[in-house]
């Protein structure tokens, strides 16, 4: 959070911003602790602007739909917390299901 204050200091007094989420913590961290991290990151983002939109997660190709499980689940509590929050939420989720065809390798 301390990294988001420091790029928006700069950014005006109603900056919009886009939070894209990431995978690289799911399976490293409980759920509880992630929501709560999520939490935090929300309220240092009020605190700033009310324009806040957060891009959900991706599913990740190539593995099964139960290894897939913490991030749908993730993702549908970003998308209800959001709503909450009066955050925007872009669900890329169906999109991306099963279309390995729209991944490029690193």
């Amino acid at each position: 959070t301390e990294r988001v204050q420091d790029i928006l200091k700069w950014e005006g007094e109603e900056p919009e911003v886009v939070v894209l989420i990431g995978t690289n913590d799911i399976g490293r961290k409980r759920e509880d602790v992630l929501k709560g991290e999520f939490r935090e990151l929300g309220g240092v983002l009020r605190r700033r602007t009310a324009k806040v939109t957060i891009s959900g997660l991706l599913p990740v190709p190539r593995i099964s739909e139960s290894r897939n499980g913490a991030r749908w689940r993730i993702n549908m509590w970003l998308k209800d917390w959001c709503r909450g929050q009066g955050f925007r939420f872009l669900d890329h989720w169906d999109l991306f299901r099963g279309r390995c065809d729209l991944y490029k390798k690193d």
